[in-house]
């Protein structure tokens, strides 16, 4: 069954006409925009100050790690403790309902561990007893309800943690239900997770419980562990663990570290410190995500040098020189630096393989969504024969799946509102059929300032999570879409008064054609390459419909593809209005990007872009059997790269047109390109593929394939004398047919609609 219209896509082209009528509408859009561009210089420039300024990364305080630095005695044997600073900010820091924690924020359990932990450090030292009673009355009234949250949110380490300190409380004698059955179920799974990891193992070889080692405190040899202490001093960057480890051993480089913090904190410590890594990465991600990424271009440049200089073919933590790599951050960084250029192995996934699955730390038993998720984005940078990453998409992908279904898209690490939005999307747009303004779009509407992050208490990052850049990225994506707006009101226009209306090129045809260009390639400063690749795609599909029209035979399209091996339109003289429209149309258009080249390139392109066109016409002026044409290669992605190539940033000399390096990214190039236009005409005509199934499965195998190698060529660190703005271009390109194919109408008419027509708020 073949289908006459793209209905959502027209849909989406009426409106457009419909609501470029309405003045006043105009007028206050327009207003608004030019307010938001004012605004936009003040920001980017806060933006800048902000990258240019991290450090060691910036992260609230925890008022549980803050418990336990002012536990430690002063080393002296004085009576006093050594972080008086510490104890002051728990003083000065108690909720109005008795508790500590994040003040925006109430979860049960991560209330209890934090308030839990204040009440005995202020007991210890005998002060601010009415704190201390406000905190009993707390613990009293929420421990008996520590079951009624779910599980996911549970702080890290709890079930080690929060044992030792009941315990410790039932020294002291603090009035708490220490006998509570729902109780069991924490110390069940301490015993459960000790049996996974043996003492011996704990003390010989780094792990994730060095990060809790105040729940192992009577458990553990601790002059055996110093020789696992981080090279700032730190058990696993835990304040609360060094803390622990200084009471016990006063090793002085524990003292170095809590000095440090300390006097940063003004007396308080955040759940784990440095972030450094991990700050860089996930601002990096924000900031590509929200589409603001080119104003600073330098500044990305520079943190992802940071990372790298940390990077290890096992991986890479949460901060520089971690011992115990972890799944999450690794994945962010390989998808990060590989997508940058960076020489990274995949071989560092292996390292979290175990069996047939993947883990997030070496030695875990369960997964966690927001890990898996990030793998499964690294997954798909993958170079053929990477079967690790292979290995990695399929497991990551399934594990998604089922938690979708099952309504579990919940994470242990982060309490994100747009998270379920963000896997799901992920899901149906593979990386792939992804675009940069459509996930721009989508990750604006997901984007949270106030996301807060799971610890062993609740915390926020606020580089990572900063009002400022999405403030920034909606003026942004509104003063973009105003500019392909109005490209798109000239582009309408231009196939109007070029006649193309009559040759049977449909309106809906014109917008989904330049919104496929809008979306790759929406950069204000690529105009001129967005409209050549738009308006290249209108004349490509005018040409297809008028060489299969009834009336147009095998001489009809000899007399046009000689007319234009000729340059000269007096060829035409004897064939059919509509045809010698539609070359007069081919003719000026290649005529006007030859003029751009020159001011572009400094140079005669004609020739270059003649010589392409005629290739491709003589392609499509053949006479093929149905097979023929279904295995021929095309040039269409050829055209639409050298073309936007030429007008774009980037200088391309003749010779590096002849180079073989050139030559074999535009034969992968043309040739995914082919095999996707065909996956979208037969999803176009009604039907899955010319002979079934098994034909169709064939064709997605190659594209697949073929998308493997082009991204190698693109991202392989490698010298090659193609700019890397070319090879990206391919790739853009593409990605573009891979959308093209991947999407139906609806989803793309929704995609038109959201990305052209509706401002962001």
């Amino acid at each position: 069954m073949k289908m006459s219209k793209s209905v959502e896509v027209q849909h989406c082209a009426v409106q457009f006409l419909s609501s470029t009528t309405d003045q006043i509408e105009i007028r206050e859009r327009n207003l608004q925009i030019s307010t938001e561009a004012m605004k936009m210089k003040s920001w980017i420039e806060t933006v800048k100050y902000i990258l240019q300024s991290m450090e060691d990364g910036e992260i609230t305080i925890s008022a549980y790690d803050t418990a336990w630095i002012a536990l430690v005695p002063a080393l002296n044997g004085s009576s006093e403790p050594q972080f008086p600073s510490s104890l002051q900010w728990l003083i000065n820091n108690q909720l109005q309902d008795g508790s500590w924690g994040d003040p925006l924020m109430f979860l049960i359990r991560d209330r209890i561990i934090n308030t839990l932990a204040c009440v005995l450090a202020l007991k210890t030292w005998n002060i601010y007893s009415l704190g201390v009673n406000k905190g009993l009355s707390f613990l009293q009234t929420y421990i008996p309800k520590m079951n009624d949250e779910h599980d996911a949110h549970t702080p890290v380490g709890f079930e080690i943690v929060f044992p030792a300190l009941m315990e410790d409380a039932k020294i002291m004698e603090l009035d708490l239900p220490y006998d509570a059955e729902f109780l069991q179920k924490i110390y069940d799974e301490r015993d459960l997770k000790m049996k996974r990891i043996p003492m011996k193992v704990l003390h010989e070889f780094p792990s994730t419980l060095l990060h809790s080692l105040e729940g192992l405190r009577d458990k553990v040899n601790w002059e055996e562990l110093l020789k696992l202490q981080s090279k700032n001093g730190s058990f696993l960057f835990s304040p609360a663990s060094t803390a622990c480890a200084l009471a016990q051993t006063s090793d002085t480089n524990c003292l170095r570290y809590l000095n440090e913090i300390t006097k940063k904190y003004d007396g308080g410590a955040p759940n784990v410190y440095p972030v450094d890594l991990f700050e860089r990465l996930w601002t990096v991600d924000r900031i590509e995500r929200l589409g603001i990424a080119r104003y600073f271009e330098s500044e990305i440049t520079d943190s992802l040098e940071y990372v790298y200089r940390y990077w290890t073919n096992q991986g890479i933590g949460w901060a520089r020189d971690s011992p115990v790599k972890d799944v999450d951050d690794t994945s962010m960084a390989f998808r990060l630096l590989r997508s940058h250029g960076f020489d990274v192995t995949a071989e560092a996934f292996n390292h979290f393989k175990q069996d047939d699955q993947f883990f997030c730390f070496f030695g875990q038993t369960k997964q966690t969504v927001t890990g898996m998720y990030n793998l499964y984005r690294a997954s798909q940078f993958l170079f053929p024969g990477e079967s690790i990453l292979e290995e990695a998409r399929v497991f990551t992908k399934n594990f998604l799946e089922e938690k979708r279904a099952e309504k579990q898209l919940r994470d242990k690490w982060i309490i994100a509102k747009g998270l379920k939005e963000e896997v799901e999307y992920a899901l149906k747009f593979p990386w792939y059929a992804s675009q940069p303004r459509i996930d721009t779009r989508m990750y604006i509407n997901q984007y949270r300032v106030d996301d807060v992050w799971i610890g062993k208490a609740l915390y926020r990052m606020p580089i990572v999570n900063n009002k400022t850049y999405i403030e920034l990225a909606k003026a942004d994506f509104n003063i973009c879409q105003s500019i392909h707006r109005t490209e798109l009101h000239g582009i309408i226009r231009w196939y109007r008064e070029s006649g193309l209306d009559e040759l049977g090129l449909r309106q809906d045809q014109i917008v989904k054609s330049y919104f496929l260009a809008a979306i790759a390639i929406y950069e204000p400063d690529m105009a001129s390459a967005r409209l050549a690749w738009a308006k290249s795609a209108v004349l490509m599909a005018a040409i297809r419909i008028f060489f299969s029209g009834e009336n147009c035979f095998a001489h009809h399209r000899r007399q046009f593809l000689d007319a234009f091996t000729r340059w000269d339109g007096r060829a035409m003289r004897d064939s059919p209005n509509s045809a010698k429209r539609l070359f007069s149309c081919l003719f000026r258009m290649v005529n006007l990007f030859s003029v751009d080249g020159v001011v572009a390139q400094g140079r005669d392109i004609s020739g270059d872009l003649r010589h392409r066109w005629e290739h491709w016409l003589a392609s499509e002026a053949e006479d093929l059997t149905d097979a023929q044409d279904h295995e021929k290669l095309g040039t269409e992605a050829e055209i639409v790269v050298l073309t936007a190539a030429f007008l774009g940033r980037e200088t391309i000399s003749p010779d590096l047109i002849s180079h073989p390096d050139f030559s074999s990214i535009m034969k992968v190039t043309n040739t995914v390109c082919s095999l996707l236009r065909r996956i979208a005409t037969y999803k176009e005509e009604g039907c899955d593929s010319p002979s079934g199934t098994e034909e169709d499965d064939r064709l997605k195998r190659r594209a697949e394939e073929g998308m493997g190698h082009l991204v190698r060529a693109v991202y392989r660190h490698q010298y090659s004398p193609v700019p890397s703005g070319v090879k990206r271009l391919c790739l853009v390109v593409g990605k573009s047919f891979y959308y093209a194919a991947h999407c139906n109408n609806e989803e793309v008419g929704n995609h038109v609609e959201t990305v052209l027509f509706q401002p962001v708020y």
